[in-house]
């Protein structure tokens, strides 16, 4: 274990202490939203702990559950992957699957959700039915994800929709094991109502939140994730015609020519953004940007102010942009490799302590 991830956990085990004092009993998860003692995700998001279970299991003596191994792996993708409550449909989802497990309904999963989504003044389009369907057969991750939670497989097709698969049914028949998922889910639902509700536009997006680049594929509803060298700093999804662009705005030293690129606000609803290395005005992918607005594709932009950037390892949703007009090829410094800088105007003037933050004022 590393330094700083050691003196996370001491951190924690110092929280939880604290709290457990207050309260003279192990605390429920919204306990740590109640009182104000620590942040929970801190606990998901520990490279060696992954969810409170875990956490109770390795620190609590007095905590006596014990799950089985493919039980805590799905404990752990929930609290990591969902929990946050950046969306509400996997975990409207879960709570459809839960009730089915207890035989209190036997609907037809998607079916249910899309009665779910009314209240929240949502409607679930054919391209988020295929994502939510991928995201829960571990059929949406990318690379090494796809291994780490093979046992994530909840959902399975009927002839006319999806019903949970044997093999969760199975693992909700324990008590414990269904307990500490009903609590996740109802725990995510209260962080996407106290955090995320006010979605932005017709997105599963809320300005000025953070989002990593898994998070961005999941909520723009592509089919699958992308890992982020292969996003580098923009990437288009033909399906869904979606463009998220990912700045670092604040450059290492230590980059390669090629891939120093000046983005930068000059005022906090315009924009300079260069394209990647090896392109022309011609190029395809700056002819989506470029003509977004003919095309039909939605552009939408994600900062944070460096990659190694201790406070957020994620990016802040800024919004939709649109192309001025105005756009230069050039060659790029020290190289013989072309660019394009393209003027952004965003739809919505980026608040002014974020933009003093990124900016550096």
């Amino acid at each position: 274990m590393d330094n700083a991830n050691f003196s996370d956990i001491k951190l924690i085990k110092e929280n939880y202490t604290n709290l457990k004092n207050k309260l003279g009993r192990i605390p429920a998860l919204a306990d740590f939203d109640k009182y104000g003692e620590m942040d929970v995700l801190r606990i998901f998001d520990n490279s060696s702990l992954g969810s409170y279970y875990k956490f109770l299991v390795k620190y609590e003596k007095e905590y006596k559950i014990r799950l089985t191994d493919d039980e805590a792996v799905i404990v752990e993708f929930v609290s990591k992957k969902l929990a946050s409550g950046k969306r509400i449909q996997e975990l409207q989802l879960f709570k459809r699957l839960l009730a089915y497990a207890r035989g209190s309904s036997r609907e037809g999963l998607f079916g249910g959700l899309r009665k779910d989504l009314e209240k929240y003044g949502k409607k679930l389009s054919d391209d988020q039915k295929d994502n939510i369907a991928n995201v829960m057969t571990n059929e949406f991750p990318a690379g090494s994800g796809k291994k780490t939670y093979q046992q994530c497989v909840f959902i399975e097709k009927t002839q006319e929709d999806y019903k949970p698969t044997a093999s969760i049914l199975e693992m909700l028949s324990n008590a414990d094991f269904y307990q500490i998922l009903e609590e996740l889910v109802d725990f995510g639902i209260s962080r996407y109502e106290r955090d995320y509700r006010n979605s932005y536009k017709d997105t599963d997006l809320v300005l000025y939140q953070k989002y990593t680049y898994e998070d961005v594929c999941r909520l723009l509803n592509w089919e699958n994730n992308e890992v982020p060298l292969n996003i580098g700093g923009y990437k288009f999804d033909k399906k869904t015609k979606t463009f998220p662009v990912f700045i670092n705005y604040d450059k290492a030293e230590d980059i390669s020519d090629t891939t120093k690129y000046e983005d930068h606000f000059v005022n906090n609803r315009k924009l300079i953004a260069i394209s990647k290395s090896g392109r022309s005005r011609q190029s395809e992918d700056v002819r989506n940007f470029l003509e977004s607005k003919e095309r039909g594709i939605s552009v939408e932009l994600f900062v944070r102010k460096n990659k190694d950037d201790k406070i957020s390892k994620e990016f802040y949703y800024l919004g939709k942009m649109s192309p001025s007009g105005r756009s230069e090829e050039f060659t790029m410094a020290n190289t013989d490799k072309t660019a394009v800088e393209i003027e952004w105007i965003l739809d919505e003037p980026v608040r002014e302590d974020i933009y003093e933050y990124i900016v550096g004022i």
